[in-house]
Formats: structure tokens, sequence, C-alpha cells
């Protein structure tokens, strides 16, 4: 190897080097965390996945500044309590479904004929578009319209409890292959 590639090639060795300690110690920072929380995770490479109740699980990236990851693990006890308020009867998902204009102009043109209004108004399920794009919805059959009523009622504190985690963090369901450690003191 000739001088010129040598000098290359060491910025290069550098930057790798730096880029595993950051790695090794975010993984240790996490590590000692979880072990305080007593959460169980899963941590693959720089994204972070936090169990939670009910079938659901908080995933968020981890910064690479140290100072920034510190206050983000600060503040995951806050988050986790907010998604864990919601029972586990609702949904919350990252999926809208948006109507398109075709859709909207069909149905407002369209005017069923006399006979086939409906003589019974059922409601299969309340779906509430939130803020940092998710949703919160709730199966509401074999409820009565006053058990849903009490439900929208309810869901606000749902609304503002999901609303309360950044747009940084998802929130999934479990899955069967999930793999969750924990650190024990």
């Amino acid at each position: 190897m000739n001088r010129e590639s040598q000098i290359n090639q060491q910025p290069n060795n550098n930057l790798k080097t730096n880029q595993i300690d950051t790695v090794k110690a975010a993984v240790i920072l996490v590590r000692d965390r979880m072990r305080e929380l007593g959460f169980e995770y899963q941590l693959n490479k720089r994204t972070l996945e936090l169990k939670l109740l009910y079938g659901r699980k908080l995933i968020v990236r981890l910064p690479n500044d140290s100072a920034t990851m510190e206050r983000m693990l600060g503040r995951l006890p806050q988050y986790v309590e907010a998604v864990n308020s919601v029972p586990g009867e609702y949904r919350v998902t990252s999926r809208i479904h948006t109507i398109t204009d075709a859709e909207t102009a069909d149905k407002q043109t369209a005017k069923p004929a006399t006979a086939e209004i409906p003589f019974e108004m059922t409601i299969e399920e309340i779906i509430v578009r939130l803020s940092k794009n998710r949703e919160l919805s709730r199966p509401t059959e074999g409820l009565t319209m006053g058990e849903v009523a009490q439900l929208c009622d309810e869901m606000s504190a749902y609304i503002d409890a999901i609303d309360s985690v950044p747009c940084n963090f998802r929130i999934r369901p479990v899955l069967s292959c999930d793999k969750w450690v924990v650190e024990t003191p």
C-alpha cells in the first residue's frame, strides 16, 4: 500500500471506529435505562422497541447525539404510561384511509331510493383521525347507541394520551416473532 492510500484509508477507519463506539455507547445506555425501568425491549442497531400492554409496542429510532438520547430515554416512562392508559379494545394505528374526491362525489350524487333507506342505524366502529399521522379506533359491535355516545365522551382522554407521544414514536402491534429482553437489576 502506498503512502497516499494509507492517508486516505485512515479517516475511513476513524469514522467506522467512531460509529461502532457510538452504537456501543447507545446499547450500554439503553440497557442501563431498561434495567432501571424494568421494561421489556428489543434493540436492533439504533431502533428501540418497548413492549406495552394490550399487545402494543412503541418503536423509536434513537438519535446519534448521546445527550438527546438520554433526554428521550428519560421521557420513556411518560410515553409508555400514556399509551398504556388507552384500554385494549382500542386500536392505535398510523394508517389513515383518505377518501378520494371521486368517492366523495359519488356519495353526494347518489341518493338512495325511498325503499333503500334503512330503518335501523348501527355504528360498527368509531375511527378518530389524530394528529401525528395516527388513528384511534374502537369496534362498537353489540353496544347500544347510549353506550356508543358514552365511548365518544371517554375518547377525548385517550386522544390526549396518544397525542402526548411525539411523532417520531410509532405505535404498532406486538408480533409473534418479537424477542423481548428484560434486564434484571
